[in-house]
């Protein structure tokens, strides 16, 4: 994964101190899903023992695993051998580094640990696994690792080595200046609100999943269906149950002042992308300008905190879905993006 694409990141926000007016209390229903988000991380603020890196491990059979004790140990057994088996344990090979089929039951708990299927985590890793570290959730990053703790030896708390413990604490920060090579004329492009939701992220720390509506359920991003207003942004047209209706039937059953179009209004961020591709291989972009709301609802979906010399396996997962499947191609691979967070990556 080529999450050095990315490492332009400052902790700056784009309109982050100002209240969501599409998304404000209004006693609808239709901050349904971010109100279960945030319940979520109230939830997970107790579960101190489910976070990603570095935690103490335990065997199974340790009380800090008794909410995926029984199905880890079902999943080992027989459910490998379920017909959805290749859906639900998809996982188990970039977390373990072995199939389900010659996982271990200390590879299926670190499996509930990293991903759990169904959501019932387990609270740690376990002590022994197929291909260690066992309490790292994602063993392919040595090299987004590599590059990512690069000159950490001369300032060990540079914003390139040390991660913040909250999203604002690097804010003003910069990084180093970088120039293009050759002799122009040169070309920048430049996106935002381009984020999606992954609707087949596993996730942690009892956080919702990321699907709004059944068809999201699918690799690649999906989308959030907030509201719709007019152009002068005075009236509401369509409202976010009202939204949620359109995508769930695909238009059979949409309210008119919806305005949805199949084809396009289910996937605008792959048509995006695919202008951009044509674009980038014609102009060959020095950089992207990146302007924030990547990964939507809330940004990824764990505690802050991961090493910077590791990749939690939430971020690899989010990151290959909504990012780095998408903007590839000619003129976009190995460029670097100078982005900053929206009010929806935090």
């Amino acid at each position: 994964m080529m999450l050095s694409k990315f490492l332009g990141l400052v902790a700056l926000v784009s309109s982050s101190e100002l209240p969501d007016d599409e998304c404000a209390e209004n006693g609808d229903g239709s901050c349904a899903f971010n109100a279960l988000q945030l319940r979520g991380m109230s939830m997970s603020s107790d579960l101190s023992n489910s976070s990603e890196e570095g935690s103490k491990c335990a065997p199974l059979s340790d009380p800090s695993n008794s909410v995926c004790a029984s199905v880890v140990r079902w999943a080992s057994r027989g459910g490998q051998y379920d017909p959805h088996a290749n859906e639900w344990f998809a996982d188990m090979q970039d977390i373990s580094g072995v199939d389900f089929h010659h996982a271990s039951l200390d590879d299926w708990q670190k499996l509930y640990f990293c991903a759990p299927p169904g959501g019932k985590q387990c609270g740690t890793p376990p002590c022994k696994c197929s291909n260690p570290p066992c309490d790292i959730c994602y063993n392919g990053n040595a090299g987004a690792g590599a590059s990512a703790t690069k000159g950490c030896g001369a300032d060990p708390d540079s914003i390139s080595c040390k991660p913040p413990k909250k999203a604002l604490d690097y804010n003003g920060k910069a990084w180093d200046p970088m120039s293009v090579p050759g002799y122009g004329p040169f070309h920048v492009f430049a996106i935002g609100d381009w984020g999606g939701m992954d609707g087949t992220l596993r996730t942690i720390e009892g956080r919702p999943e990321l699907i709004a509506y059944p068809q999201g359920v699918k690799s690649g991003p999906s989308v959030f269906p907030r509201t719709r207003w007019n152009k002068a942004h005075t009236k509401e047209l369509c409202d976010h149950k009202q939204f949620v209706a359109c995508y769930t039937t695909m238009g059979k059953l949409c309210d008119p002042g919806c305005g949805f179009v199949k084809g396009i209004d289910d996937q605008p961020q792959i048509l995006v992308a695919k202008s951009m591709k044509l674009r980038a291989a014609k102009l060959d972009p020095a950089f992207i300008l990146n302007v924030g709301d990547n990964f939507y609802w809330g940004g990824i979906e764990k505690t802050c905190g991961t090493p910077m010399n590791e990749l939690s396996y939430t971020a690899h997962h989010q990151f290959n879905q909504i990012f780095e499947g998408i903007y590839n191609g000619k003129g976009l691979d190995g460029k670097v993006w100078l982005s900053v967070l929206g009010n929806h990556d935090w």
